[in-house]
Order: C-alpha cells, then structure tokens, then sequence
C-alpha cells in the first residue's frame, strides 16, 4: 500500500514524444495495457504481519461478504448485538437480510420505477473489510470477470493517499496509474457515461470548504478534496458512477456531498459459511482448518466475532504459528490476549492518532461501555458520547445506527457487538488510576453478587481477569496501568476465593465461569491456591463441555488432588482428556452424545470403583452386547447408581436377557435405574426403543417404550390405515421377591407387536389387547401400571378400563404416585379433543367463532376400582367420539350430552368429573348439576368455560404463566353445603339468565334486570355459604341486591362483588419501564404526551360507552360475616368497597371504604341503594374541589340509612381540615357507630394538604351509659 506519491518532472522533449506515442494508440488498446497493470498491481496484499517480499494473492484470502440492500429497525439491530455463536449468524442469516452478490451492487432497486444508481454507498464498521471488497471489484473487473458490459473504465481512489497530496491537481493526474493524464482524459472523454470511480475510504478523507465554484471538467486543477467534491457531487463527470466505501459515522456527510440518485447498502463482514470458507482459504490444508473451525466454533464468543474479518484474521493467524499440534492439544490462547489484538491492529491500522490520542479514545470508549453495560444499555445518544469520543470524526471499534421515530431521524451509537462492549468495559477500570479503581472494581463484584441473576456482568468479570494476565498486560500498557492492573488481581483472588469459600454464586452452576475466569487469568500461583481451598468445601463442576472447555478444566484441574462432584456434558473425544479428573472424582453425572466401542474401556477405566454414580447417559451410541456387560460389570462395583441409560444398536432377546439377568443377580437390593435404549430407525430390528428396569422405594418397576412416530412417517413405512398405537406402558411390583417369576419376554413380544395397529387388521390387534391384559393379570405383586398410546380405540380401550376397574390390587394408573393416594385408589381416565382433531387435519378446518367451536375441550373421571363391578366402557367411547365434534349449533348436542349424563349416572363410585369446555349449554349445565346433587358418590364436579384462573386448557388462548384472566364474564363461584333440597332448584332458569346476562356487552337497564334474576336464583339456594361475582359492570342496583342476599340469607358467609375494567396504570407503569432504555428526552416526553391522550380516549369511552356511567361502581365489593370465638352464630359483618378505577373519571377519592354492621342488622332492612348511589356520586371529583363537600355530606347522610352500623374505616388520597367536624357531627348523631377511622393512602401521606395522616375516633360507650 502506497503511503504517498512521487512526481517526476519530464523535460518538454519527453513529454512531446509520449504524447505522440499514445495518441496514435485508441481508447481500446490504452484500457488493455491499464487492466494488465492493474493485474499485477492489485493481485496482491500486504498483511498486517508481512515482512519485506512477503505477501499474498488477494484471491487466496478474499471471500464474498454479506452485503444487504437495508437499514435495520432498532429491536432487530439490538437483537443481533445481542446474540452469540450459532444463534448470532442464523439471525444475520434471515430472510430480511437478503444478500446482495458484487455483481448486483448497480443493479436497479426490485420496484420497476427504480433508476440505476449513479452512486452507491458501501457502508460498514471498522475491520468488516471494505477496502479490500473495494480492491476485489478493481480487480475483477480488469481481469473481465466483473461490470465487463457495465463500465469501460474504473479508476480506484484511495482518500487516505489523496490526503498525503499538496498543491493543486486535475482529476486526470489524480487518477495516478500507468496511463499518462493525457491518456486518462482520453478514455474520460470517450467513455464519460461508462466510467465508475471507486472512492476507498471517505470516512478519512479530510475536507475544506471549497474556496470557489466547483470545477467542472476533469483537467481543470483544484485542491485534491475540491476536485474529489466536485466528482461527488457530479459537477464533473455528471454521468460517471460512484461506488464510496465508509464507516457508518461518516454517512450523513457523504450524502451532504453525493449525487443522485444514490443507493445505500451495508456490508456485514461474513456470514457463517463465509467463515468457513475463509478457513479453508487460509491454511489450506483442509485437516488443518477443520480442526481449528472446530476449536474456534465451540467458543461461542470467539465464533461470534469471527464476522469481522479482521478477527478472523487474527484468530487463523494465532493458530497457524501454534501449528497443527497446538490445535490437537485445545492449546489456545486466552480469549482476552485476542482481544487485545483486534484492538491494537485496529489502532495501527484504521487509525492516524498518536499515543497520547489513542490512551484517551481507549479510556472514553471504557467509559461508554461501563456506563451501558450495568443497565444493559447498548446504543447510546449523541449526548452520552464522552467529549473525546465525540470530537473524533470515525471512532473506530463504534459503529453508527440511525432509527426512524415518527418525522424524526434520531441518531444512535454502539460497539460492534455486545462482546466488545464488555471487553472496553473490563478496559476501563485497567485505565483508571489507581486511587480509584479499587473501589470501582469492589462494586463492579459485588453488583454481580449472584451471578445467575446478573449474568450480564459476567462477561466483563472474565475479561477483567483476562487484562490482569501478566503476559496481557505487559501488551500495552504502561507503567502506571500496570500498577493498576497488580492491585486489581490481587482483588480478583481474594473475591473468587470469597466466592468459593462462602457460595456466594452457586458455585456449582457457576463452575465454569469461576474455571474461565482461573484460565484467563493464567496465574499458577493464584491457581494453585484456590484450588488448594476449593477443595477444603469440595469442588462442584456442572458444565456442558465443548472443545475450548475441556483445555479450560483440565489447565485449573491439574493442581487438585481431590474432586467432589463432576457434571458433565460432553462428547467421548473428551475422555482422553478428562480421564485423570473423573479418576479423582467422587460423584460422576455424565452425559455423552456419543459414544462406540472403542471408547468403553476408556469410561469404565474413568468409572473405576466404588463412586457414587448418579447419573450416565450414552445418547446415540452404538454399543455392543459385550460394551454393554462392561459397562454393567463397572456400576457394580460401585457405592451407588442412579438413573443410566446406555444406547445400544438394537434391543434384543440376547442384551434385554443379558441386563435382566445381570441386575438380578448383582445389583437387587440396591436402588437403580437401567435403561437400554435403541435408536434404529427400522422398528421391525428393535423390540422396543426403550427397556428400562427400575428399583426405588421397595418396589420394581419394568417399562417398555416406542418412540413417538410422526403418522407422516408411518404412512410412508407402512400405507394408509396404519397409526401408531402403544407408546410406553410401564408396571410395579410391590413384593421384590416375584421378580424372578416375571415373564419378561413375553412381555416385551406383547408391548413390540402393539407398537403400531392398522385398522385393517383390528382383530388382530385386539387379540394382542387382549393378550396383554391376560399378562399383566398374571403378574404377581402387580400395584400399579402406566399406560400411554397415541390412539384410542373404542374396543382397546373399554377393555383396558374395564380390566382396570374390576382389579383393585392395583391401586391407580397415573405417570406418577403420590404416599396420599395409596389410601384412597382410582383410576383417572382423561379424554380429549386433541387426538380427534390431528387425525382429521386434512378436513376442513375448524372454525374460530365461539359458536363454530367444538364445545367438549377435555373430560377427567375419577373412578375407584371397584372388585366385581360391570361397566360398559365402550358406550363411554361412542358417545364421547360423537360429542366431540358437536359445538354449540349442533342439532344433536342435547341429545348426546343426556347419553353422557346417563352413562356416568351408571357409573358406580364415581367420585370426581372435571369438564373443560368452550361454551356451556343451559341444558348441559343443569344436568350436571343435577347429576351432582343425585350421585351420592361424586365429591367433586368441575366445569371450566374458558378462564385460566380454574384451569381452562386451551392453549391457544390461554397462559398459564400469565396472571388470572376471566375470559368469560360474568364469572360466577358458588359454594353450598350438601342440601338435599337443593337438588329441585331450577338450575336451567339460573343458566338461562347467565347467558343471557353474558351477552350484554354494554351496560343498559336489562343488564340490571338480569342480574336481578340470577341473583333470585341463587336467593331459593338452600345452605349457600359463598358467593364470588365478576362481572362486566358492577352497577349500583347489582351491588345493592348483592348486599339484599347477604342480609336476608343466614347461611351466606361471604359475598365478592369486582367490576372488571382495563388497569391503566399497569399500561402506564410498562411504559414508564420501558422508557428508561432511551436516553432521548424529547422522545420520552413526547410518547408520555400521547399516553396521556389516550388515558383522555379510555376517559370519554367510559361516558359514551354506557348508558349512566354514574351507574357503575368501578369497585370490587366484598362482603363477609365475622363470628366470635365463643359461638358459631352469624355476629357482625364487614362490608368492604375498594376503587380499582385507573380513569380520572371513574375514580373515586375515597380509594377505600370499610363498614362493619352489627348481627342485629338483619332484622331492619338497610337501604343499600342510597348509599351505594351517593358513593359513586364521589367518583371523579377532585377533593380540592367545590363538589367535593356536597358529595361527602351526602355520603355521610346515607348512612343513616344502613342499619346497624357500628364502625366506619375510610381511606382518602387527602385528608384535609373540614373533615374533622363532619365527622364528629356523624359519631355524635348516629348512636350505634363506635368507631371512625380514616387513614392517608400512604403514598399521599407527605402532600402538603393533609393537616395529619390518620383521625380515629372511638365511643367510650359505657361513660355514655
């Protein structure tokens, strides 16, 4: 690379002859001897790292980059900065990003009414490999690979040389090459409108206003900027074509001084391919790059970065000079020493700053990063710039993002990727001076505190320790920093020695970190330290290891002696080297995605003897019957073993025989789990995919499973008509002594020939239901069985509960047992709609309407095993298969839902239906109360219409991580005791004013009327003891008729009345969250403006909505009785009103009401509409206000008209100095009232307003006496 230009001044007489000499030469002939020049000019590159005469061809290094045709939103910019490894590239990778090859750059844009470009800007972030996609299109085009039909010309202008240039120059002796400038004007002149200028590096081109008017033709001289401005912005050469390449700082001047029309694209460095084939390019030994990509890939942060190609770069040469056996042997450097040199390559080479300039960016950038990244904060406002950072014009290591917002364009920063964002943030405190750093660092560790929760400061931690390597520091810095950097690791020892001595982190889920940490740090003696007391408290590792890893754990794990707890996840390449540490270890869970024979003496030597193994996975293995015996000769010379599970090729009579007969003999008496799995596609080869022996708790459980077949896959194996059938069955034998009297074989040739059924051979498969059946009533000790199938057939499965029902040995069927149902045994059967309608995906689909809705969504019966007892399961089956499909238009549906009633009415012991349904039919629903109230065995009936808050399972709809949601109002919970009078209710009228309740979306005088009725109903009710009522409009009259029921109805305990209407101050709180993110201020105060326009929109819906907003209460109701200790009679009960109104409107100041009424309140009646009305009257008024006093004196007045009434409690956002004698007024006029309380909300405690924060006042009821 040229660092400047010399001129050679020719004699007249020189310069008369090459005149001569090229003017007999035509335009063609000159562009072929300036494409062979350019050829042997730019064929080549100059490394970072080249010494003199070393260099190499562009071709050998060059690899397409990913260019997109876009700008990016601000949450998919966050999202990729964000993201690592694999999970990084596949995001870049999308369809939105779709890339644009080289020779497509001047293609016009997909619209047909684009233009072609006359400039494109080739933007991208420092190091992503602009110049040399700049050089490669120079080159292909003079070699004819590339625009041969597009451009006759393309002249390469690099700003960095053209900087260098003084005096005034034409752009014909600008464009230096092997053409004379006579020639060049030539071939300008004659191919004006096919001529592209690449214009290399405008981020670092040095501009001045130009002193004069543009010049317009290419041989009139100017200053080099005022020439290159001129060609920009197409005073000269107007038909010509630019390609600019720049960092993304530099955009908003290039589009000052560039032409039209322009086309923007963003070069991205490489995508994930691109890395492997600049892998391949560079070492090409093919071995070689494998195994370093291998390396590389498994250490997500490394493989993330690797996008840039400078990285890339930089990590290929590492490795290279390390050779092929550092590669075998996973010895790689510190991820930070790598860092450390991307940065100073960067410096060197994309920056002109001296080391004065360099030290202050390096501390500026820290500074930035340490400001974001505690608050996760990853693009920063102008404003947030550091002085130093902003008065720089191309901040390398920064890259610039402009985000639309409305009518604005704002302007934001951030790093490359998150990674290098902490790695300046670790850089920031080895810069800071030495008096300070010490706390600053203290509070960096101590805001980790549980690393689990704050992850985010992780990375930054391990980059800390990584700049406190002594090798590392000695880098770059100087003597100061290196000052700085002993304080700091002596500060990092003592925290991690902390961190292990007391588990401040959950050392056992951080071990790796803590390792990452010791490996970057790559003190010996520090190592040899902590891991001295590491193993005091026991060393716990829990990792998935990968390549980088396993050199990470054997490095700290060669100093301990004594290992406590291995969990690991790994390949079997790592037991070569991890053998030495599972040898030292006590207790092993190992998880292996792979493993062969070759690698079995390896594990078993690791295994050795007497450990606790807890835990060993063989994944996709390939073992033999003879690894198999090794492995199982291995874990009985064990102290104990846990839950293995070893993969075979196929499971056979020989191996199942083999295991069996092993455990048996070894390894009865102790507690295991042995699972022999096979993965082999071919089922017909394998008896099962799983076959697993258990002990545990006395007992022994044997389990069979098939794997779960897509029916795709089945149809393609076997034709139409075949499904798959039995997928796992599992029993338990209470009495370990029937072990050896099992017929096993017979078992697992049942459970194979059940795998799968064809409807065309049923009897068939019915023969082997049948055969299975007869099996396990022979087995001895039989207690309990899981059974699990992907179909149902109507005669499989009533034979199966009817077997079930009629043997009360075994005690339940469920996937698990629980101690407590031992004592009170049934059979759950659970039926749903799910099966019904994946078998009929190809019909029509099902409509989302509510009424297009299929009404049955799921069944549970819970039924004893009764000995003797006679069933008809298959009536069951029929009918709920024709229910399935009815919804709530269906002219059969009261038809099959009377044939559902009767059959469970027959069912004997019937103890428990849960009913989850999409809508209720009146009929339906008075049925089954029916059913309850007959059936003296059934303890619990169920039914779920849509609300998540009892359990509604339909997960399209429903959240089950999501706070209680009534999709259904009203909502209505009742509880009565066992009334025998209860069961000629009218429950079809009750039904019938639900629905028709329900479907008033808009409060009007028949909602009022409706709830009337429904409440009348539920006023017949013999010993209702609790009522909770959610409805869509808590009104007056429905409250008054409310509190009517309590008073008039002895047995009602309790009464919950909520009106449900949007909390907009949840909306407010999320935005508020939200906002903090951004560091714009306008944005901010302009969002805030417009919520608060629509809190004024949600303000006017609630008075055009409803007929009488003064109607509706905005409240939640609760009304309970309270009695005493001493006896059990109705006392006095509490009436509770709480605002739970967000709007301005419909809010009341008086947020909290509480009235308690004396049991003598029955007998008088209270008029409960009075006084509900003038509380709602209060709603909306501000308390400073002129209405406030007329509506609280008329609050008060109303409760002369509540009977009874012995103690008041009142919460005000405000409690202000004309409350007082209101209030003595209402003690000393109503007699029974003993008691006034009114308390500050306590967020409102400190307002100037209040002359105090609580007035109580108590009746001394026997001086009054």
């Amino acid at each position: 690379m040229a660092e400047g230009r010399v001129q050679y001044l020719m004699s007249d007489k020189e310069a008369q002859l090459l005149i001569s000499v090229s003017a007999n030469k035509d335009t063609t002939t000159l562009i072929t001897e300036y494409k062979k020049s350019i050829l042997s000019e730019y064929a080549y590159l100059t490394e970072y790292t080249s010494r003199a005469g070393e260099q190499v061809l562009l071709n050998d290094r060059y690899i397409d980059p990913m260019i997109v045709k876009r700008h990016k939103e601000r949450e998919e910019k966050e999202q990729e900065m964000r993201s690592r490894g694999e999970k990084f590239f596949s995001f870049r990778t999308n369809q939105r990003n779709k890339n644009v090859s080289l020779e497509h750059i001047f293609s016009p844009e997909s619209e047909p009414h684009k233009d072609v470009p006359r400039a494109v800007i080739l933007q991208g972030d420092s190091g992503s490999g602009k110049s040399i996609t700049a050089q490669k299109i120079f080159l292909d085009w003079a070699s004819g690979e590339l625009y041969a039909g597009l451009f006759d010309v393309v002249f390469y202008l690099r700003c960095q040389e053209l900087n260098n240039l003084s005096g005034e120059m034409s752009l014909v002796e600008i464009c230096d090459c092997s053409l004379t400038p006579n020639e060049i004007a030539r071939i300008l002149q004659d191919t004006s409108q096919r001529t592209l200028f690449i214009v290399d590096g405008f981020d670092e081109l040095i501009l001045s206003a130009p002193k004069g008017p543009l010049p317009p033709k290419p041989d009139i001289k100017g200053l080099p900027s005022t020439i290159l401005c001129s060609l920009l912005k197409g005073r000269m050469m107007r038909d010509s074509c630019l390609l600019v390449t720049t960092r993304s700082a530099a955009v908003d001047n290039l589009l000052d001084v560039l032409k039209k029309p322009q086309s923007f694209m963003e070069i991205l460095g490489f995508s994930e391919n691109g890395v492997i084939e600049y892998f391949r390019k560079f070492f090409e030994d093919e071995e070689f790059s494998e195994q370093v990509y291998e390396q590389v890939k498994v250490h997500e942060m490394l493989y993330t970065v690797c996008f840039v190609p400078v990285f890339c770069w930089i990590i290929c040469t590492i490795f290279k000079k390390k050779g092929k056996d550092a590669v075998r042997t996973s010895e790689l450097t510190t991820t930070t020493s790598i860092f450390v040199d991307f940065l100073f390559t960067i410096l060197k080479h994309h920056c002109n700053l001296d080391r004065d300039k360099e030290f202050d960016l390096l501390k500026s950038l820290g500074q930035l990063a340490e400001t974001g990244t505690p608050k996760r904060q990853i693009l920063f406002h102008r404003s947030s710039l550091p002085k130093s950072i902003s008065d720089v014009p191309n901040v390398p290591f920064l890259c610039t993002f402009r985000q639309q917002d409305r009518t604005f364009l704002k302007e934001r920063f951030g790093f490359m990727h998150l990674s290098f964002q902490e790695f300046f943030c670790a850089l920031s405190y080895m810069l800071t001076d030495k008096s300070q750093v010490k706390i600053k660092v203290k509070e960096l560790l101590e805001s980790a505190g549980n690393g689990r929760c704050n992850d985010h400061l992780l990375p930054v931690i391990r980059f800390l320790f990584g700049l406190s390597n002594k090798k590392v520091s000695r880098l770059f810095m100087g003597e100061q920093q290196r000052s700085t950097s002993a304080v700091i690791r002596a500060q990092l020892e003592k925290w991690i020695i902390k961190v292990l001595l007391k588990n401040i982190m959950d050392t056992f889920y951080m071990s790796d970190f803590i390792l990452h940490c010791l490996y970057e740090l790559h003190d010996r003696d520090v190592l040899k330290n902590v891991m001295k007391l590491w193993e005091g408290t026991g060393i716990n590792i829990h990792w998935t290891l990968k390549g980088i890893d396993c050199q990470v754990v054997m490095y700290c794990l060669q100093y301990s002696t004594h290992i406590s707890n291995m969990e690991l996840r790994c390949s079997a390449d790592n037991l070569k080297a991890l053998h030495s540490a599972l040898c030292r270890c006590n207790k092993l869970r190992l998880d292996f995605n792979y493993m062969s024979d070759t690698d079995v003496d390896l594990l078993t030597s690791a295994l050795g003897r007497k450990k606790n193994i807890n835990n060993l996975k063989i994944e996709d293995g390939d073992l033999s019957d003879e690894s198999l015996l090794k492995i199982l000769k291995t874990l009985h010379e064990q102290q104990s073993v846990g839950k293995i599970r070893l993969s075979v090729r196929n499971i056979t009579y020989t191996n199942a025989d083999l295991t069996m007969n092993f455990l048996l003999k070894n390894m009865m008496g102790k507690e295991f789990s042995i699972c022999i799995a096979s993965n082999a596609d071919d089922g017909e080869q394998s008896l099962c995919s799983e076959f697993t022996m258990e002990s545990k708790n006395n007992s022994f459980w044997l389990t069979v499973g098939h794997t779960e077949e897509d029916h795709c896959e089945i149809l393609k194996k076997h034709g139409a008509h075949h499904y798959q059938a039995l997928s796992k069955i599992s029993f338990a034998l209470s009495d370990l002594s029937t072990i050896s009297a099992v017929d096993w074989r017979d078992f697992l040739e049942i459970c194979h020939h059940l795998r799968r059924f064809s409807d065309l051979k049923d009897t068939e498969f019915n023969e082997n239901v049948d055969l299975l059946l007869s099996y396990l009533k022979s087995v001895p000790g039989l207690f309990e069985v899981d059974l699990r199938t992907e179909h149902l057939t109507e005669i499989w499965t009533s034979r199966i509960l009817s077997f079930f029902h009629v043997n009360p040995k075994i005690s339940h069927i469920t996937y698990k047992m629980h101690d407590s149902e031992r004592d009170n045994p049934s059979l759950l059967l659970s039926m749903d709609s799910w099966a019904y309608h994946v078998n009929r995906s190809s019909e029509k689909p099902i409509s989302t309407h509510p009424c297009d809705k299929p009404i049955l969504v799921k069944l549970n019966l819970g039924v004893p095993p009764l000995e003797g007892s006679c069933v008809t399961w298959e009536k069951l089956f029929k009918t709920i298969y024709r229910l399935i499909p009815l919804t709530e238009k269906s002219p059969d549906l009261n038809e099959s839902v009377d044939s559902l009633l009767v059959f469970l009415h027959s069912v004997p012991g019937l103890k428990d239906i849960k009913l989850w349904l999409n809508s209720l039919n009146e009929i339906w629903a008075a049925g089954l109360i029916a059913l309850f109230m007959s059936c003296s065995s059934l303890l619990h009936l169920q039914l779920s219409v849509g609300c998540n808050h009892v359990n509604y399972i339909d997960a399209i709809d429903i959240s089950f991580f999501e706070t209680p949601v009534h999709k259904v109002l009203p909502c209505i919970t009742i509880r009565v005791t066992d009334e025998s009078e209860n069961r000629n209710t009218d429950w079809t009228r009750f039904f019938h004013n639900y629905n028709q309740l329900k479907v008033l979306t808009e409060y009007c005088l028949e909602y009022d009327e409706r709830v009337a009725d429904l409440l009348s109903v539920l006023h017949s009710l013999s010993g209702l003891k609790d009522l909770d009522l959610v409805f869509r409009f808590l009104t007056v009259e429905g409250a008054s008729r409310a509190l009517d029921l309590l008073q008039t109805n002895p047995s009602l305990r309790t009464v919950k009345l909520q009106d449900m209407k949007p909390d907009l101050n949840s909306q407010l709180f999320r935005f508020q969250t939200a906002g903090q993110e951004d560091s714009d201020e306008e944005s901010s105060s302009s969002s805030l403006s417009d919520y608060i326009n629509d809190i004024r929109d949600c303000d006017e819906l609630d008075n055009t909505e409803h007929l009488s907003s003064s109607d509706i209460l905005s409240s939640e109701l609760r009304v309970h009785r309270m009695t005493s200790d001493s006896d059990n009679a109705s006392e006095n009960w509490r009436v509770v009103l709480k605002s739970i109104a967000s709007s301005l409107n419909t809010m009341s100041p008086l947020t909290y009401l509480t009235l308690t009424l004396s049991k003598t309140s029955g007998e008088t009646s209270s008029d409960w509409r009075t006084f509900l009305a003038a509380y709602n009257q209060c709603k909306g008024i501000n308390i400073g206000g002129s209405q406030f006093n007329e509506c609280l004196d008329a609050l008060l007045l109303s409760l002369y008209s509540l009977s009874g009434l012995i103690q008041l409690h009142m919460s005000t956002d405000s409690l202000t100095e004309n409350w007082a004698p209101k209030i003595f007024s209402l003690c000393n006029a109503y007699y029974s009232l003993q008691n006034i309380c009114l308390r500050v909300d306590n967020d409102r405690r400190h307002s100037d307003l209040n002359v105090c924060s609580s007035l109580n006042i108590t009746k001394n009821i026997k001086d009054s006496m």
